[in-house]
């Protein structure tokens, strides 16, 4: 693992850099072409003759979006991207095709995503017919989309390995908008490199003092169940820190080669871009005015790694949680699945599957519903104390306690994978997060009816 993650490193600071370079062609053709050559040559330093998965996934899906229908396109793209993933690409193997390595999976993991995103994006605009559109859903970006536009989108080697995720019109307007010539990205990329290297040295640190092997070990078996408790706390902080590395560096390549620079004032979010698509419009007119915006890189700002920390519910932690996957899963299949009562599960279902076949996904990711039911009933209590109040005050702590408890005992799972050591770690915990939680639950069902009944008698 050591090996890999290194590898990956070393590949994401030389897209760091290929930021200087990128951004000294004017041209956006020029551009395109610069960018697309180095992003396919990371992808086959990553991939070696594995780089086949990507490039078919790639060229079906431009044909799939030149030649149908707006009406069926995102569908088939969707169907057929999610297909390869998770039948040829992962399943492969059973039929004699040799297994891809972990970077390539990366790579098909994001192409995924983003082919499938520009075919709705290509449906939402020819379905636009209000002749409002604030949010620029039928942009100038998405009026003719050529073959080799997707092509040039999908190979970008701006999140070609890893993400973040951005939509095909962030792309365009990096390359036909004046910001990314306008904004000057090091300064808050020289912070971000600084973040992720404290980070990195932290992730070292503690991997070597708390490995998460050692949760399946006999020596952990036989430490005391409190101490086997409280170790699940720095292991998935671990993996966190891991996790917040890797996006900061991709967030950096980014930034560096002038993707997702939006003027402030526009109101950007992760994954979405501007919702004031008006205001940003206006604003390209204007050369005058755009050298006196303020700029932000919040389009590709895939992790707030303080709003992680300090959130006391999971539900709010699931937004900041990797923000720009978590927009594509809400846009495209969460808010369009038909049944409102299956959105949830079916949604972090997918999320699952998009990861992987490993058990540990599906243990982690598709128990978060059960303990959002728990969550739900508990804010209401949160909710009948004033803000900033005593009982205000324990009970956000007591909320974010929980919540951390909820993502370490969960959490450990989608670093085991393995369903028998899943099993022996919460044997080795006597399943208290399950027991504990129904018994939270319970309490909290018989204690409703008394608390909120009391209060509202006070309100009176």
């Amino acid at each position: 693992m050591f090996q890999d993650d290194a590898i990956y490193v070393s590949l994401l600071l030389s897209c760091v850099a290929f930021g200087f370079v990128c951004r000294k062609f004017k041209n956006p053709h020029e551009r395109q072409w610069i960018s697309t050559s180095f992003g396919l040559l990371l992808v086959i330093l990553v991939s070696g003759s594995h780089v086949v998965h990507p490039l078919i996934c790639l060229l079906i899906n431009a044909v799939i979006m030149t030649r149908l229908s707006w009406k069926i396109c995102h569908l088939a793209s969707l169907y057929f991207s999610f297909f390869y993933l998770l039948v040829i690409f992962r399943l492969g193997h059973l039929v004699g095709m040799p297994v891809p390595p972990a970077h390539t999976n990366l790579v098909q993991m994001i192409l995924t995503l983003k082919l499938s995103g520009l075919a709705f994006e290509i449906n939402s605009a020819a379905a636009m017919t209000l002749p409002d559109d604030p949010q620029g859903i039928n942009s100038a970006a998405l009026k003719k989309i050529s073959f080799m536009d997707i092509i040039h989108y999908g190979l970008s080697y701006m999140g070609v390995l890893t993400g973040p995720y951005y939509r095909y019109r962030t792309y365009w307007d990096s390359l036909y908008r004046p910001f990314s010539y306008h904004v000057d990205p090091w300064p808050l990329t020289l912070y971000k490199l600084k973040q992720a290297t404290v980070l990195s040295i932290l992730f070292l640190l503690m991997n070597y003092t708390f490995p998460t092997e050692y949760t399946v070990t006999e020596e952990y078996a036989n430490r005391s169940l409190l101490y086997r408790w409280f170790y699940t706390y720095p292991v998935f902080a671990t993996f966190r820190l891991r996790l917040f590395s890797g996006i900061i560096l991709s967030e950096c390549a980014c930034q560096m080669a002038g993707l997702g620079a939006y003027p402030t004032k526009c109101e950007t979010a992760p994954g979405l871009g501007p919702r004031n698509y008006k205001e940003y419009e206006e604003i390209c007119t204007d050369e005058e005015k755009i050298t006196q915006e303020q700029f932000d890189f919040e389009t590709i700002h895939n992790m707030n790694i303080w709003q992680v920390e300090t959130c006391h519910l999971v539900r709010s932690c699931m937004k900041y949680w990797n923000s720009c996957i978590q927009y594509w899963m809400g846009i495209y299949i969460y808010k369009r699945f038909p049944f409102k009562s299956l959105r949830m599960i079916v949604t972090l279902t997918l999320s699952a599957l998009w990861h992987g076949y490993a058990v540990g996904y599906y243990v982690c990711i598709c128990s978060v519903p059960c303990y959002l039911v728990i969550e739900d009933l508990l804010i209401k209590f949160h909710n009948q104390h004033e803000k900033d109040s005593i009982g205000w005050k324990i009970w956000r702590f007591t909320l974010w306690a929980m919540r951390l408890s909820c993502m370490a005992y969960l959490g450990v799972p989608f670093l085991l994978l393995d369903f028998r050591q899943i099993l022996q770690f919460y044997a080795n915990l006597y399943y208290i997060g399950h027991i504990s939680s129904v018994i939270i639950y319970i309490i909290a069902r018989l204690m409703k009816p008394i608390i909120i009944k009391k209060n509202a008698e006070k309100n009176k």
